[in-house]
Order: C-alpha cells, then structure tokens, then sequence
C-alpha cells in the first residue's frame, strides 16, 4: 500500500501566508516564500499556495509572489485564487507553478471549465471545490466559491464524496 502523500496548503491573504476559519477571522503566520521552502526542504511532496482573498477583491492572484515562492521549491506547486480566465492561467504557469486551482470560475461558468484544459493541457489544472458540509437527496451538492462566501447547488454525476 502506497503511503500518504503530505501536500500541504498555504492559504495566503495581503501577501502573508493566513489561518483563520473559513477564510475569516484570519491571522499571520508567515512569509510565504520562506513556509513554501520549509515545506519543500522537509519533504512535502507537493505546495498548494491560495491566495485566499484575490476573488472577494476581484484581483488576479499576486503573480510576483507565486514567482518568488516557486524560486525555493524543489516539488510540484499548484496555485489557486484569482484566476478566472484561460489568460490569467496562463500566467501563473509562466510564473513557475505547475498546476492551477480552479473554484470560483469552474462554478460561475462550468460549460467553460474544459478551456483551460484545452489551451494549456489537462495536466495543469485541478478542479478545487469546498463542501459545504451538506449532501442533498439525488446527488445535489452543496459546494462554496468566492473566498468561501457563495454556496452554490450542483448536481453531481458521480457518487456521494467521501
């Protein structure tokens, strides 16, 4: 049996990496840049850095940051927050992630989901979706987007997560 793979996940607001509930009531924990290569020198086996309020201020993610972050890692990086387009993705990629996280966009436009895929490669992209802790009858989720400030209903074509 393989064993567990440890990716942690640095949620970062204002530059700093951030912990909080539910994205609110947020404290500093951090330098980014110096947690990312921590993680990286310990023996994580992958980074996922979210920028956790670029949505709910309607910017793109800090891309000088996930450049500086990517700069000190020796394992794969995935970045999510702020990136609501195939052009938006593009950059963060150009700045040294390997993969982009995906949620407030793939819930407001999930027939454009496939786009990025298609421009950049299905490698790249991960679907990250937060459950709101309820399962409806008929496989109807309740999932949350937008800084964890919108709940969305989707009905779902698989089973019931685990």
């Amino acid at each position: 049996m393989p064993l567990p793979r440890l990716i942690p996940c640095l949620d970062v607001a204002a530059g700093r990496v951030v912990k909080g509930v539910n994205f609110r009531g947020l404290r500093d924990v951090g330098d980014p840049v110096e947690l990312g290569a921590a993680y990286s020198e310990r023996g994580a086996d992958e980074l996922v850095f979210l920028d956790v309020a670029a949505t709910v201020e309607g910017r793109r993610t800090l891309v000088d940051l996930v450049r500086r972050v990517a700069e000190r890692l020796a394992i794969p990086f995935t970045v999510g927050g702020g990136i609501g387009d195939t052009d938006g993705a593009a950059l963060i990629l150009r700045s040294g992630a390997d993969k982009i996280a995906v949620n407030t966009a793939a819930l407001a436009r999930p027939e454009a989901g496939g786009g990025e895929q298609r421009s950049l490669g299905a490698a790249h992209e991960v679907a990250h979706s937060e459950w709101g802790g309820e399962w409806r009858a008929q496989q109807i989720a309740d999932v949350i987007g937008h800084g964890r400030r919108q709940r969305h209903w989707r009905r779902l074509s698989a089973s019931r997560p685990s």
